[in-house]
């Protein structure tokens, strides 16, 4: 997360929308939706059907950072042509901590229960929304001493953050997992004084280590695995290390600024790309360990073990770029949003993830659900990276109405990935309905 940089016209053209109410398309009704100002840095748009409906005492609430704009997202869209109301929340002030979301979260979870006729309010996110709101929600369950622990590499403040207003359920929609999402992206082949000098043996992209450039796929040997992971391991505590020296320097006031200071990291990607090493060696994350239900194409719903639909290939290009594979951000950003504490025996298999603390960092999934008590739903995309992850998340959940769904053939954004796999997106939200609809549960 580049936010101190990157800043776009995006959320200024976004406070442009008149506000008054305004109609959207969305799949299969004309909705209704009305500009909400939050605060200063925060407001959103409320998109409901114009006829009221039952579903419509529940609110869903959706963000993302990196001030993306959230006003068309379409898991809003999507909940709200059939019938709930969702709440689109942008937030356009500081990320240098997560802490920073929490304000305009609970602006945007009191908002939601004011309005008549209201009952519950829920999260319903997606993508990089996940770790932001899972976080969000685990202290205002358990309060600010859940992000104080000793093992916490950027301990939050804990000022205002007693008493944040709950949700009453969550849904995590093939979120990413977060800091532990970034720190797989690691390129541990890369020394920051030199990054285009690159490590042979650490090297995922070099034919003698196992992969093929005429398809960008590979076959790592487990030599090379093991190798390669070690040096992800042993590269993240580096600039764990360099990163909490500069914290302690400017917090004794030797630092170069008084309250924070630049912090680069070479390879290391944001997003989906990057020096993942199951891009290209497709065996890496690809199966649930256990059995889960699974929307297939064929309108079956078996539970089984769940299989990566996902074709293999590794990043083909800008590799060595700044804008793809550099992070620009703080010390504390890094700390905060993008630092993770692994082990020894950190370890990516078939179908699990191994050897992480996965409470070192608020921006972290896996470690928030084991705060949350309300009801969770876990939805993955099969022809998407967040499989093992987000069976990872559901593994940790402390919910005891909890349950893991596979959407077979959806991409990141639920749409199908190849043509066979018919409307997942579809298949993806009828099954998020029932799921808020079933007697009892909200």
């Amino acid at each position: 997360m580049r936010s101190w940089h990157t800043i776009t016209l995006v959320a200024c053209t976004a406070t442009l929308i008149a506000q008054t109410a305004v109609q959207a398309q969305a799949p299969q009704a004309q909705l209704k939706s009305t500009y909400v100002r939050l605060s200063n840095d925060a407001n959103a748009v409320l998109v409901e059907s114009p006829a009221p409906s039952p579903k419509g005492r529940i609110v869903a609430i959706n963000t993302h950072p990196d001030h993306h704009n959230s006003f068309e997202y379409f898991v809003g869209m999507e909940l709200a042509a059939r019938g709930y109301r969702a709440l689109q929340l942008n937030y356009h002030g500081s990320e240098t901590t997560m802490e920073d979301f929490f304000a305009p979260i609970a602006a945007a979870v009191k908002y939601a229960r004011s309005l008549p006729g209201v009952e519950k309010v829920v999260f319903a996110t997606h993508s990089g929304g996940g770790p932001e709101l899972t976080y969000y929600q685990e202290i205002a369950e358990k309060g600010p001493a859940a992000c104080q622990q000793p093992n916490r590499l950027y301990p939050c403040k804990g000022d205002g953050l007693t008493g944040l207003p709950k949700v009453d359920g969550i849904l995590l929609l093939d979120i990413n997992i977060g800091a532990p999402h970034r720190m797989v992206s690691l390129d541990p082949a890369v020394d920051n004084s030199n990054p285009r000098k690159r490590e042979p043996s650490l090297d995922l992209w070099a034919p003698q280590n196992g992969y093929d450039p005429q398809t960008n796929t590979a076959r790592y040997t487990d030599d090379f695995l093991k190798r390669f992971l070690a040096g992800q391991h042993h590269r993240s505590e580096r600039l764990i290390a360099h990163a909490q020296a500069r914290l302690r320097a400017t917090e004794v006031g030797t630092g170069p600024f008084k309250d924070d200071e630049p912090f680069f990291i070479a390879g290391m990607a944001e997003n989906s790309m990057g020096a993942r090493i199951n891009l290209a060696d497709g065996r890496l994350l690809s199966r649930t360990h256990a059995a889960h239900l699974h929307l297939k194409a064929d309108g079956t719903t078996p539970v089984e073990i769940v299989r990566s639909t996902r074709k293999p290939q590794g990043m083909t290009t800008d590799r060595d770029t700044f804008e793809e594979t550099g992070q620009q951000v703080t010390v504390r950003h890094y700390l905060s949003f993008q630092a993770l504490r692994t082990t020894a025996d950190f370890a990516l298999t078939e179908d699990s993830m191994r050897g992480i603390d996965w409470r070192s960092s608020g921006n972290s999934a896996p470690g928030n659900v084991e705060n949350i008590t309300v009801p969770t739903l876990v939805m993955a995309a099969t022809c998407a990276i967040h499989l093992v992850p987000l069976e990872t998340v559901y593994d940790h959940a402390a919910a005891k109405d909890k349950e893991f769904v596979a959407v077979e053939g959806a991409n990141h954004g639920f749409s199908p990935c190849r043509p066979e796999f018919g409307d997942t997106r579809k298949r993806t939200f009828d099954y998020v309905d029932a799921w808020l609809s079933k007697p009892g549960r909200l």
